[in-house]
């Protein structure tokens, strides 16, 4: 039970940092199938509290980094800002002669 909650709370580690939250539908889907098998729903309940706490250091695990870089230097941006990315055009930059 505790191996398989250990791979539980990796694996949703691993859908944290690559996946969008509905990844957790099959991956609790699964999870109840397994727990089905052996006659545990208390198994399935942990099973999925360690998947989803996974799911959350995973998405952490993306930000922190971040922070850190940030309270490094703060006024550096979190990531470099391209033209293509704003919303107001670029020729609003350029400067007008009179």
């Amino acid at each position: 039970m505790t191996m398989l909650a250990l791979v539980s709370f990796l694996l949703g580690a691993v859908f944290g940092r690559f996946f969008k939250v509905w990844i957790l539908l099959p991956g609790c889907a699964v999870l109840f199938a397994i727990a089905c098998a052996n006659f545990a729903i208390l198994e399935f309940a942990i099973l999925s509290i360690c998947l989803q706490a996974g799911y959350a250091s995973g998405l952490l695990s993306c930000i922190i980094p971040d922070l850190w870089r940030r309270r490094k230097n703060p006024r550096e941006p979190s990531r470099p800002i391209a033209p293509s990315d704003s919303a107001v055009p670029a020729s609003f930059f350029k400067p007008r002669h009179h």
